[in-house]
């Protein structure tokens, strides 16, 4: 089955590329919420967009990886490999901490204080989700285009 984006991409990384650019756009959204000083919807929907990231990462993005990871580990001199680890480091670490900071936001989620003491976690995984979208598209460029 062939992908949406006329691209050798299948289907599922096409949709994988989707719901990995809404859930940052949730992102944004969220930070309008949290400006606005209306913290639970920005509690809500960064859990949403957490939740996008994980159920994408299980049905597609790991998948994939394991299914290639010899090539990965061993010819790693093209682009796209390099790429595609910067990704998937970067991504990791942002899907790990999305998680911790949401759960932690679940146990306590009318402790405004506590998620304040957060923000720099916070920051941190917003900019390493960012890093990790961005060359996410362009590992999907360098192996589909």
């Amino acid at each position: 089955m062939s992908g949406i984006f006329g691209t050798d991409a299948v289907l599922i990384t096409d949709i994988n590329l989707l719901i990995q650019i809404i859930a940052f756009i949730l992102i944004l959204v969220s930070f309008g919420y949290k400006t606005k000083g209306k913290f639970r919807n920005h509690g809500v929907v960064m859990g949403a967009a957490v939740i996008l990231h994980l159920i994408s990462f299980l049905i597609a993005m790991a998948p994939a990886f394991f299914r290639h990871v010899e090539f990965f580990t061993t010819d790693t001199s093209p682009t796209g490999v390099q790429t595609m680890w910067v990704h998937a480091a970067t991504g990791a670490i942002a899907l790990v901490l999305g998680i911790v900071i949401v759960v932690a936001w679940v146990v306590r989620v009318s402790d405004i204080a506590a998620c304040t003491r957060r923000k720099r976690f916070m920051d941190v995984t917003v900019l390493l989700w960012l890093i990790s979208l961005i060359f996410g598209i362009a590992t999907y460029l360098n192996f589909y285009l």
